[in-house]
């Protein structure tokens, strides 16, 4: 089971208004602020997806929905921001998911992510399947929100066990 925060219908909902009103341009500035002040590795790792699945303008505002709608999800309940809600993704953790892909395969590697996603996290599942579903590649995308995925939680396990 994930340690990531889960995703509420609500959460969803919210974060998906957020974008229709301001805009996807203004979000992504932010969001992208953000990661390259907390998450380098893992803002590259999706610049990196983006770019390989094409029209990486357009991917990379699923990515960052995506991203946002943890952020938001890890909320404390007055709706303040908890602080290093997620964690940020190391190049050692990189390193062991690109071992891990070469050692599984990355259809095998993208299935497994994607069931553990939809397990622990149905609403954040839904809107990765409703956005890859408008694209050319459907799999190539899903394989990218796999990827963010599995880091993320990757780095939350390795943190965990570090702090223990």
């Amino acid at each position: 089971m994930s340690l990531l925060p889960r995703v509420s219908e609500l959460t969803r909902e919210c974060v998906s208004r957020q974008f229709d009103e301001l805009g996807p341009e203004a979000c992504m500035g932010d969001i992208t602020d953000v990661l390259r002040r907390e998450n380098p590795e893992l803002l590259e790792m999706a610049r990196k997806c983006a770019a390989d699945i094409g029209d990486a303008p357009r991917i990379m505002v699923g990515f960052g929905m995506f991203y946002q709608l943890l952020i938001t999800a890890s909320a404390d309940a007055a709706g303040r921001p908890v602080m290093h809600a997620l964690p940020s993704v190391t190049a050692e953790t990189r390193d062991a998911l690109v071992r891990e892909i070469d050692e599984s395969g990355p259809d095998a590697f993208t299935i497994t992510a994607i069931g553990e996603l939809e397990r622990s996290n149905p609403e954040l599942m839904q809107m990765a399947h409703g956005f890859a579903s408008r694209q050319r590649d459907y799999g190539r995308v899903m394989q990218g929100f796999a990827l963010l995925y599995r880091s993320l939680d990757a780095q939350l396990a390795a943190d965990r066990t570090y702090l223990h």
